[in-house]
């Protein structure tokens, strides 16, 4: 009843990143540039980084899906800094479901992961998210390993996104050397924030750019600045809001979002939700 009140197919503001709801401002633009040159030539890492919850992994996600499947095997690895499994342990069992007992054992895999690709004509690319900013030597030495391989002059494309990640201060000589560029993301303009909603909305509606559409103008331009104002342009936080906004605006049978109902979003999410989404 919530999706067929707001003329919906889909949830447009859902937590889990999904590439289909990529929103490109010039910012994005640069750095899925950026990314999309270390997944096609290979050998030198490109680091995306930028505040919790600006969309890093999104952007990882939509490479991801653009990258035609017959010319690149992508492996995606979540949450690298989490791993207590060892760095490449973690990618074998993304790579090929499988779990090996050491890092000797996932070298022989990836090895064989790469030459299998290769003979097929695919690029291996590792997208490596949620780097810590401050890796242990044993994950260093790993990914330095992962830098050198080399099949017949092609090498792996290497992606790695962070949110603390500082090269300068905590990356050694030689990663600094091989790092071909660092991107950044960062919160939206309160001017691009009416935009971003619309665009969510639209593509959830599934409709097409040029199309007109209430649902797609689901929010007044002030709520619209209510939420950008509360959220510091964080995509995140935008869409925890919006999320909660639609669904009091629908308990209203409202036609529209208004301010009052941002507001009465606003005050459910709690303290400890909101510095939990910034984390």
């Amino acid at each position: 009843m919530y999706l067929e009140h707001w003329s919906l197919k889909r949830p447009p503001f859902e937590a889990q990143p999904d590439s289909r709801f990529l929103f490109l401002t010039e910012q994005h633009e640069q750095a899925l540039a950026a990314i999309s040159y270390a997944a096609c030539e290979g050998g030198e890492p490109v680091l995306l980084r930028g505040a919790a919850g600006c969309g890093k992994t999104l952007l990882l996600r939509a490479l991801r899906r653009q990258l035609p499947r017959e010319q690149y095997r992508v492996v995606f690895v979540p949450e690298v800094a989490c791993s207590q499994v060892g760095l490449l342990r973690r990618i074998v069992y993304h790579l090929a479901g499988k779990v090996v007992s050491d890092a000797a054992a996932a070298m022989d895999q990836m090895m064989q992961q790469a030459r299998q690709a290769d003979q097929q004509g695919q690029a291996m690319v590792l997208m490596l998210d949620d780097w810590p900013a401050e890796a242990d030597k044993n994950m260093l030495a790993e990914l330095r390993w992962l830098l050198n391989l080399d099949l017949e002059g092609r090498r792996l494309g290497v992606l790695l996104s962070g949110t603390e990640v500082q090269p300068d201060q905590h990356w050694p000589g030689w990663l600094l050397q091989r790092l071909f560029t660092t991107a950044a993301l960062g919160p939206l303009m309160a001017e691009q924030v009416p935009a971003y909603l619309e665009h969510r909305l639209r593509v959830a509606a599934e409709l097409p750019p040029e199309a007109g559409s209430p649902s797609a103008r689901a929010f007044t331009p002030a709520a619209a600045e209510l939420i950008a104002e509360w959220s510091g342009g964080i995509p995140r936080l935008i869409n925890r809001v919006a999320h909660l906004a639609l669904q009091v605006a629908y308990l209203d049978l409202a036609a529209h979002v208004e301010p009052d109902a941002v507001r009465r979003a606003i005050e459910r999410l709690s303290p400890l939700c909101v510095e939990h989404s910034r984390a």
